[in-house]
């Protein structure tokens, strides 16, 4: 994924299987963790904009 932010770091992960919910470990780094399903990311607010589209993509390529 491009971003033309270099102070941005952005991870996301695709989970086909998880039991119980995520917690935040450390909340002086990140505002919020929790799961989305597919359809829902689109919505997404993104702390860079661009990186909501590329997000997108790279989740329709890994669930075709």
């Amino acid at each position: 994924m491009t971003v033309s932010d270099p102070t941005l770091d952005v991870h996301a992960f695709l989970i086909t299987r998880w039991d119980g919910e995520p917690v935040n470990a450390a909340p002086e780094e990140h505002d919020d963790l929790r799961w989305f399903r597919p359809s829902e990311l689109a919505d997404l607010k993104m702390a860079h904009p661009e990186s909501l589209q590329s997000l997108l993509n790279a989740v329709r390529l890994a669930t075709d």
